[in-house]
């Protein structure tokens, strides 16, 4: 028999595992893939912060010759989201560098998630088609 890829990366072995524990364990992996997923997102958002930090984005202005109408922009919206003032952009260009590595590794763990996670359902579905044919 040859061994799956959670034997050796996991030490996990879902052929040996009783069927409700390996329903656990998948759906366990399931919730974990959707906290990957959803730092990534959150990640992907404080690069945008970074990289609009570091760019110095000004504030929206209206248009010329419509000041003092319904058409005034929001005001204060680099405070409200957090981009950093001036004074301590620098340490965003630093901090760029860290985020895109935290998004490297994140992405390498994401596919070893995918790897186990579809394992784990293989097993599942072998053990349902047994079940069903054995009927």
């Amino acid at each position: 028999m040859a061994l799956g890829l959670t034997d050796p990366l996991t030490a996990l072995s879902f052929s040996a595992m009783p069927a409700d524990q390996l329903a656990d364990c998948h759906r366990a992996l399931v919730a974990a893939q959707r906290d990957v997923d959803h730092w990534r997102r959150l990640i992907l958002a404080r690069i945008d912060l970074a990289v609009a930090s570091v760019a110095n984005l000004d504030e929206p202005l209206p248009p010329p010759g419509l000041y003092g109408t319904v058409l005034d922009p929001p005001t204060g919206l680099r405070r409200l989201i957090g981009i950093a003032p001036t004074d301590v952009r620098a340490g965003e260009g630093g901090l760029l560098i860290r985020l895109r590595g935290a998004l490297d590794d994140l992405a390498r763990y994401e596919k070893t998630l995918e790897a186990v996670t579809g394992e784990a359902a293989g097993v599942l579905a072998y053990r349902a088609r047994v079940l069903a044919a054995g009927r």
